[in-house]
């Protein structure tokens, strides 16, 4: 296999890292918890390389508590610059890959290799990889100074053999083998026993629902009932407003389903023996993934172990105040269950060929025919009551570059897109000659159809007024694909919430064009607490409420590896974070909904992608974080006090600490 070795000598330490060189391409870089860097500059006879080779390639050890969250960044002679952000197991060596063209920007979540955590790419577009002036290898803060070496670095034709030696990471329950915390079981014996102790508990009953009405409304306050769920505005706030017409500030809970899966291929080195597929424990194989949480419900409770659960997960819910089921959950269970819920659609619009990651040919005949296509699957649906509304889709791929300009790489790809043929039409009307759209631009073109030649188009793509023609046609596009499938689903289905399309976060002004088609703006927000005035400038600028799709809190205090996108200290400090954020969330008049994400902790050894997180409100042995539950059950009693104005939100925050999230 030809490599070429990327020679340790060439980096320098930056940002407070202290690099200590091994062998000709191996180091070490110790950094403090704030972070480090080690950076390569490459030299102009190098550059040839990262054209010639197709993968980069290293083995990385550390020994620290938890994940390491490590970083290859690259960055070209125009300043732009892509991160690769790979998360690394402690304790077990781990081979890295990363393909090179990832570099063209084209795909945010990375092809996962044997052994590594998550890989996820950040920041521009795009990279140009014939000139590569600079490679970094960096840490992410931590709660603790970093160590790990890097061996074997170097730039590779082809994918590397992934030899590990089997270390098995975790036990028969899915527990972290090599740690001790409280609350670890022993066995399946003390966990059946646990679940069995928690269930007589729950059948004693339940005070929570006094004063909720059969869909999860709040009976002290009531507007017009029409049958179905609405939004309504009562002069000083937004409400959802259930079918009977109670007022409703919607807590749920995401990804309510028994238990994730763990991705065995590739970690088959870390796994400790796994039960056959027929048998017992038949149910615990999802796919070509194993979860250790459905076995230990079938340890627990036999073969009726997903009725138990779904009894059990019905009767936890409504203790803890939960009173909407969230995205991605078990449609069985949402089927028996007599809590509202909300639905994410599958398949969004598509075409062959897209313009930018997963953003489509919006004015293609493709993508209108897959509009009404996607709409059908509300059919089934559109009499339930108990459906509040549905998702269109979750945080779009192509949304996370900020200040992503769709024109211009609309224009850079040699493909005809039909988007591309708009907009040479929309050129030619609004500038009429040639000459007189030439003067505008500063450039030089014979006719509008050079713009069909990616590289003549390519020689004018900043200058003049073209960066507002570009901006305008952004707009006009992000409105197109927004609008067609979200009348669609209207015609599909008139009585259902339109819950848009969970934005990661808005990466600029030109994403919310469109959306006034909406019901409710819907956006997942990993901060200590919802932004106030972002949440008022998008519903001022939209008429329409805001609803949160997914936040979350890990801590660092049990047997997991990972602590997500925020995280605290203790349990204790994760019940505190969970109250601040939904009492702060229930006092802003435009917000009126927060979804925590999610119900179970991810597996230890990663799910499908490679999260890992902590961050369920049950651990893998199906147990509740009781500090966490209780401070739920204390937040969703007080919230419509709070809500209402009756009550102050809490205004203590628990500190933050570091994230592990990749």
């Amino acid at each position: 296999m030809g490599t070429y070795a990327l020679p340790a000598h060439a980096f320098r330490a930056i940002a407070d890292g202290r690099l200590d060189l091994q062998e000709e391409n191996s180091f070490r870089l110790q950094t403090p918890a704030h972070g480090g860097t080690a950076v390569m500059e490459v030299a102009d006879e190098q550059q040839k390389a990262w054209t010639d080779y197709h993968y980069v390639t290293a083995d990385i050890y550390h020994e620290a508590h938890d994940v390491l969250v490590v970083l290859f960044s690259f960055t070209d002679d125009k300043g732009r610059t892509i991160t690769v952000h790979f998360g690394v197991l402690p304790q077990v060596e781990t081979r890295l890959c990363l393909p090179l063209a990832a570099l063209n920007g084209e795909k945010l979540f990375l092809d996962r290799y044997p052994g590594v955590m998550q890989s996820v790419l950040r920041g521009d577009a795009f990279v140009d990889r014939a000139s590569i002036k600079q490679f970094a290898v960096a840490t992410v803060p931590s709660i603790t100074a970093r160590s790990f070496e890097i061996s074997k670095l170097a730039l590779s034709e082809s994918i590397p053999s992934f030899n590990y030696a089997y270390t098995p990471y975790v036990d028969q329950l899915g527990q972290l083998s090599w740690k001790s915390w409280e609350g670890k079981l022993r066995d399946r014996e003390e966990l059946a026993a646990a679940l069995h102790d928690e269930w007589e508990e729950l059948q004693q009953g339940n005070q929570a629902l006094d004063n909720w009405s059969q869909y999860g409304g709040w009976k002290s306050l009531r507007f017009a009932a029409t049958g179905y769920f609405r939004t309504h505005f009562d002069g000083d706030r937004w409400w959802f407003v259930d079918p009977d017409g109670y007022a409703l500030f919607s807590t749920g809970m995401d990804c309510i389903h028994p238990a994730g899966a763990m991705r065995v291929d590739g970690m088959e080195h870390l796994t400790p023996p796994l039960p056959e597929r027929e048998g017992e424990f038949a149910d615990a194989w999802v796919g070509e993934g194993y979860s250790f949480g459905v076995a230990n419900l079938i340890s627990a409770f036999g073969a009726n172990w997903r009725s138990k659960w779904k009894e059990l997960t019905e009767q936890r819910l409504k203790v803890w105040g939960i009173n909407t089921i969230g995205n991605w959950s078990d449609m069985e269970f949402i089927r028996e269950s007599t809590l509202p819920y909300v639905y994410p659609l599958s398949d969004f619009p598509s075409t062959q060929y897209k313009i930018f990651r997963d953003f489509p040919d919006v004015f293609s005949k493709e993508y209108e025919e897959q509009a009404t296509r996607f709409a059908e699957q509300l059919l089934p649906l559109k009499d339930d009551r108990r459906l509040i509304g549905y998702f269109l889709r979750n945080e779009p791929h192509w949304a996370f570059v900020d200040g992503l300009n769709l024109t211009e790489q609309l224009l850079r790809s040699a493909h005809r897109f039909e988007s591309k043929t708009v907009f040479v039409k929309w050129l030619s009307e609004k500038y009429g000659a040639v000459d007189q759209w030439n003067a505008a631009w500063d450039s030089s073109f014979m006719a509008f159809d050079d713009l069909y030649d990616a590289k003549l188009a390519a020689a004018y793509l900043d200058s003049g007024s073209c960066p507002d023609d570009f901006s305008t046609f952004n707009r006009i596009m992000i409105r197109r694909y927004v609008e067609l499938p979200s009348r669609a689903c209207k015609l599909a289905d008139p009585h259902h919430l339109n819950l848009g399309m969970r934005y990661a976060w808005v990466s600029s002004e030109e994403v919310l064009e469109g959306c006034e088609a909406f019901d409710v703006f819907s956006i997942n927000c990993y901060d200590m607490a919802p932004s106030r005035e972002q949440i008022k400038i998008i519903s001022e600028r939209l008429n329409k409420p805001l609803m949160i799709g997914e936040f979350h809190f890990g801590a660092a205090d049990v047997g997991m590896l990972a602590y997500g996108i925020r995280a605290v200290e203790t349990q204790a400090d994760r019940g505190l974070a969970y109250q601040y954020y939904v009492e702060q969330a229930a006092s802003i008049p435009e917000l009126i909904g927060v979804h925590y994400f999610q119900l179970n902790d991810q597996p230890v050894l990663g799910r499908f992608d490679g999260e890992n997180y902590q961050i369920g409100v049950v651990d893998g042995c199906q147990q509740p974080y009781r500090p966490f539950t209780e401070a739920m059950a204390r937040t969703h009693a007080r919230m419509y006090e709070v809500r209402t104005g009756k009550t102050a939100p809490l205004q203590h925050c628990p500190k933050e600490i570091p994230r592990t999230g990749f």
